[in-house]
């Protein structure tokens, strides 16, 4: 009868999953290997495709969670075109006074109030003078490249130019500041010591 080696039977995650319906007296009838053998590959595999899922889960997670921002603006057709042409994104719907677009994953819903401003109240935040409130995204650093490209290419003005800041801590990013028409601070930023995705 031909022999198994322990590494010809290894269970591992790149098996199909018809694996699992083989029981370990079916693995044994054709392997020179000792039930506990088995099994323990078997556990193995099982703990694998827990930590796996669980990973996922948190990618998951990260994907079919959106954060939902709703605010006012001044001017919603100078605001489309802010977002669309020149910020880039994706609008996914609108009506006669507001719009909903994909702010890099999450749901950015503006509604059109005439005579309304944001212009924000400035304070120090580590030192340095940045818009607040403000929102923004965490990009790749390659998405940043881009989307600092695009800005440049349509002639805005950054309230805050992009740079590298909190060098050599966990949190050190690309970062830059702008504004909408309706004076709303924006922080797009590149983490450098974390996974795109994440942040710190």
């Amino acid at each position: 009868m031909h022999q198994l080696s322990s590494e010809q039977i290894s269970i591992t995650p790149s098996f199909s999953t018809k694996v699992l319906n083989i029981s370990s007296e079916q693995i044994l009838s054709t392997s020179s290997l000792s039930t506990k053998e088995v099994n323990d590959s078997l556990s193995k595999y099982s703990r694998n495709q827990i930590n796996n899922s669980e990973q996922l889960e948190r990618v998951d997670k990260s994907v079919s969670n959106p954060f939902h921002l709703s605010m006012c603006v001044n001017d919603l057709e100078s605001t489309r075109n802010f977002y669309r042409n020149i910020l880039g994104i994706e609008e996914r719907r609108a009506s006669r006074k507001s719009a909903h677009f994909d702010f890099y994953g999450c749901q950015l819903t503006v509604h059109e109030v005439p005579g309304y401003s944001a212009k924000n109240l400035q304070r120090e935040v580590d030192a340095e003078d940045v818009p607040v409130p403000h929102f923004g995204a965490a990009l790749s650093f390659e998405e940043f490249k881009k989307t600092k490209e695009r800005l440049i290419a349509h002639g805005i003005k950054f309230l805050k130019k992009p740079r590298l800041r909190f060098v050599g801590k966990g949190h050190e990013q690309y970062v830059m500041f702008l504004e909408d028409p309706s004076g709303h601070g924006i922080e797009i930023k590149s983490f450098t010591r974390v996974n795109p995705g994440n942040w710190a």
